[in-house]
């Protein structure tokens, strides 16, 4: 198999074939919206399953989602998809909580995660591939870590090699895991993203009146991030804070 464009490390069949779970966050307290932000309708689903439908449609396997204390109104939801719900009855001492258990479920599984918001309906199965194409491309070459950026500023979802999950689940509070990625930068790919507006973050009830705005873009296939190039408007910032 042929070498990356530029003369860089040969991609042997061990680095393509390297699986990739997801882990998708979904128990926050939601304390800027006001309400619980997962079950937020959009065009008739729950707003988490955007993320789900996402990861399940780029072949992330398996996919677990984290949700809140009672497991079963998830379970009820994705009933049909083969993705499997954790409980995280701790959920209050902040979002490194979720990423342990997450995790946990993951280990001996894996060999790296994709961490997904389950307020990021946004975020596309093209922008997953091309993350998943730069991790397997650029294993050899030592990254470990690979994230997309918004107009410059790091976004989600983030992949994480197994090298790293001891030191995710060593995390604590509501940091989630921004001081393992700092630590690793030198192991960190960026890949700039053309539209900001699929890492819109659905904090508020000021973002989640925008994203009805985008609706039906949301419900043409799901190629949101190609048809919103080129329109104005002022959407609130992608999220940067989870990790």
């Amino acid at each position: 198999m042929g070498g990356t464009s530029g003369g860089g490390p040969m991609i042997g069949p061990g680095d393509l074939e390297r699986r990739v779970g997801a882990v998708i966050l979904a128990a926050g307290l939601s304390t800027r919206m006001g309400r619980p932000k997962c079950w937020l309708p959009v065009g008739g689903r729950p707003l988490f399953l955007y993320s789900v439908e996402a990861a399940v449609r780029a072949r992330l396997h398996p996919v677990i989602l984290v949700g809140s204390e009672d497991p079963r109104p998830f379970r009820d939801v994705v009933k049909d998809w083969a993705v499997e719900v954790v409980p995280n009855p701790e959920r209050h001492r902040g979002m490194s909580t979720s990423l342990i258990r997450g995790l946990a479920k993951l280990q001996g599984r894996v060999q790296a995660v994709m961490i997904l918001l389950a307020d990021q309906p946004l975020v596309t199965e093209s922008l997953i591939l091309v993350l998943l194409q730069e991790y397997r491309m650029g294993y050899k070459a030592g990254v470990r870590i690979v994230r997309p950026t918004f107009e410059g500023l790091p976004g989600h979802p983030v992949l994480i090699d197994e090298e790293l999950f001891s030191e995710m689940m060593a995390v604590t509070g509501d940091e989630g895991g921004r001081s393992v990625l700092a630590r690793h930068r030198d192991r960190m790919k960026m890949v700039p993203w053309g539209d900001e507006r699929v890492g819109l973050d659905i904090d508020t009830p000021h973002a989640y009146q925008q994203l009805l705005k985008m609706l039906p873009l949301v419900q043409q296939g799901r190629g949101v991030h190609s048809r919103l190039e080129g329109e104005r408007g002022g959407p609130e910032a992608p999220s940067t804070g989870a990790l």
